[in-house]
């Protein structure tokens, strides 16, 4: 059998019978010296494909994550479909909060009516939008009594940003038992990079100030969809990620085919949220394909957000920032412990009143 290193592209000749029997073999490339990890060609009678994995790999992807070839093309296909199907009857709450929101935080003449007869219906969207305007973050400690008060107080789009806040919650704060992550960790995460991005577009780019916390709120989204896929093949894909040395996007494409970026590409479109925002939450691990300045805000506030303990999973330490990215907001390393720092005191104003 072949493989080869999605690194430098070395094809090896590996003799079937020497391998050892495990699911997920990991050999090193002897031209680069980097990992190559892949399927046994004789589980469920399939051809073994090389999968990246090495301890330098970052959140840069070196070419997108190449699915496993035991993965017959038309069945992955056939899954996007049937996702695409499930997305069809499945629009949650935060998809007509987000677009709301983002329409009032787009246009400064809109009322807030309309926004206020979607969530009003939804008790625990307002009341903890409520519980979110009193927080210390926004420094009106006891002071709001209505989401109009709010909206008298805050304005329209700080108001907005905490309506999509408040929504993104219930949607974000479940347990995802095929990645292994307790109730409320993907939204403390999604929180974090939510405020990160918020703080880069105020720093470089105030025109992208509005997308990006809807961006950053919600770039994760695509694993809500896919954990019940991760959990029918739980016991591959703890296994490939069971030498720390395989991010959750690898895991996936070895195991379903597709990631969890593409899924919430996919999410966002049937949603109707903003085209604007597709783009960079499709290629926040790549954002060299992204679409410019959001998608490097997302990028970075994602390894932000990990830096500062609000990670999304155990695949945090294999995470690096694009330089590109670093560049585009004239940051070094050093400067990004500061904003860490305000990220950090930022969600704990906000999540002790949760």
């Amino acid at each position: 059998m072949k493989i080869m290193c999605q690194f430098c592209k070395s094809v090896y000749n590996i003799r079937i019978e020497s391998l050892p029997h495990r699911k997920i073999v990991t050999v090193r490339c002897k031209k680069c010296g980097n990992l190559i990890r892949f399927v046994h060609p004789l589980e469920n009678g399939a051809d073994a494909v090389s999968a990246p994995s090495n301890h330098r790999v970052s959140s840069v992807e070196k070419g997108p994550p190449q699915a496993a070839p035991r993965h017959d093309p038309a069945k992955v296909r056939a899954l996007k479909q049937k996702i695409r199907m499930c997305l069809m009857g499945f629009i949650p709450p935060i998809a007509h909060v987000v677009a709301k929101a983002q329409m009032v935080m787009s246009d400064p003449d809109a009322s807030l009516r309309d926004l206020v007869e979607v969530i009003e219906t939804d008790q625990g969207i307002t009341t903890y939008a409520l519980r979110v305007a009193n927080s210390a973050y926004y420094g009106l400690s006891g002071r709001v009594t209505s989401i109009r008060h709010a909206s008298v107080l805050l304005g329209n789009k700080i108001m907005g940003e905490i309506i999509a806040m408040a929504g993104a919650r219930g949607f974000l704060g479940k347990m995802l038992r095929g990645y292994g992550l307790e109730s409320e960790v993907l939204w403390r995460h999604s929180l974090a990079v939510g405020i990160g991005c918020k703080m880069l577009a105020t720093r470089k780019a105030p025109d992208l100030e509005q997308d990006a916390f809807a961006a950053g709120l919600l770039h994760d989204a695509g694993m809500i969809m896919l954990d019940p896929y991760i959990f029918e093949k739980k016991e591959l894909f703890d296994e490939i990620m069971e030498d720390g040395t395989c991010t959750f996007l690898q895991a996936e494409r070895i195991t379903l085919g597709l990631d969890h970026c593409e899924v919430c590409a996919e999410m966002f479109a049937e949603w109707g949220l903003p085209k604007g925002l597709l783009k960079p939450v499709a290629h926040h691990h790549r954002p060299g394909a992204s679409a410019g300045g959001l998608g490097y805000a997302v990028h970075i506030a994602d390894i932000m957000a990990r830096r500062c303990g609000y990670g999304a999973g155990v695949d945090d330490m294999l995470y690096q920032a694009d330089k590109r990215a670093m560049a585009f907001f004239d940051l070094e390393e050093e400067a990004l412990a500061g904003l860490c720092g305000e990220i950090r005191d930022s969600v704990k104003k906000i999540v002790m009143e949760m």
